[in-house]
């Protein structure tokens, strides 16, 4: 499998932001929490304490803007994980069974849809406390469904293949096919949809938290950094910039990554 130039530069966007998000703390003598009281709302500087500024309340905007990268990457995997587990199995049984199975399977999945998602988060928040456990419960709720779609008309595809229809003739047991011979054909699709979703649920998590439903202060997260910095943006415009150009390296190198991988999984289509 070759990639195309744009989706190896994108790895190594991506390799970049995740090391300096993993070591990058490690360089700084200051940490997330950590108060500075005689360098409140500082700009960004080589020649100071802080590289990359601080907030209105005197904290490294650089570690925690790495912070925040953790979190929102943290919490978008473990939700593509779930989604992943519960939506290549739903969606592998509802497509392999076909007919009456399959429309009711579908027709849930239509009503978890309908379901309006900020009252479903909301409520979440009600019930649980706002930290990155609800977050990640909330978009792990939901983010199978769309997963579920894609692998049941994979496998709706993959049913009428040569192999499977020799597996059946031979009396193979139906979990038996499913396990090993339709999941394993699935694992480009699912591969590629699952590196397309990550910088949706980032996105989806960074929206949460600027409403204030999401990852909640002292605790950082890319959200919450934008919120803080839309706040200030007048007075101190790198308090928005920092998370931002984190945020936008992170996605726009998920997407490329993910469009790269389509492509080279499936040269053909247009």
């Amino acid at each position: 499998m070759r990639l195309a130039w744009p989706a190896r530069a994108a790895l190594v966007v991506l390799g970049v932001v995740l090391a300096l998000a993993l070591l990058g703390p490690l360089a700084s003598p200051w940490h997330a929490e950590q108060l500075d009281w005689q360098r409140m709302a500082v700009a960004p500087g080589l020649d100071g304490a802080h590289w990359l500024g601080t907030d209105r309340l005197g904290r490294d905007l650089f570690v925690r803007s790495l912070e925040g990268v953790r979190v929102s990457l943290a919490i978008a995997g473990l939700a593509t994980l779930v989604s992943l587990v519960l939506g290549v199995g739903y969606g592998a049984i509802a497509g392999y069974a076909g007919g009456r199975v399959d429309a009711l399977m579908m027709r849930a999945v239509d009503v978890f849809y309908s379901l309006p998602y900020v009252f479903f988060v909301i409520l979440l928040t009600v019930v649980l406390e706002r930290r990155p456990a609800t977050v990640f419960l909330a978009i792990g709720a939901v983010g199978w469904l769309t997963m579920a779609r894609v692998v049941r008309g994979e496998t709706r595809r993959l049913r009428e293949r040569e192999f499977i229809e020799a597996a059946v003739a031979a009396g193979v047991p139906a979990p038996t096919i499913l396990w090993r011979h339709v999941v394993p054909n699935l694992a480009g699709p699912v591969l590629v949809y699952a590196t397309l979703t990550v910088p949706g649920l980032i996105l989806l998590e960074s929206f949460l938290s600027f409403l204030g439903l999401g990852v909640q202060e002292p605790a950082a997260s890319l959200g919450n950094l934008l919120a803080q910095g839309a706040q200030e943006m007048e007075a101190a415009p790198w308090m928005l910039l920092v998370p931002c150009s984190f945020l936008i390296a992170t996605v726009l190198a998920l997407g490329f990554l993910g469009e790269g991988l389509r492509d080279a999984l499936d040269p053909h289509e247009l």
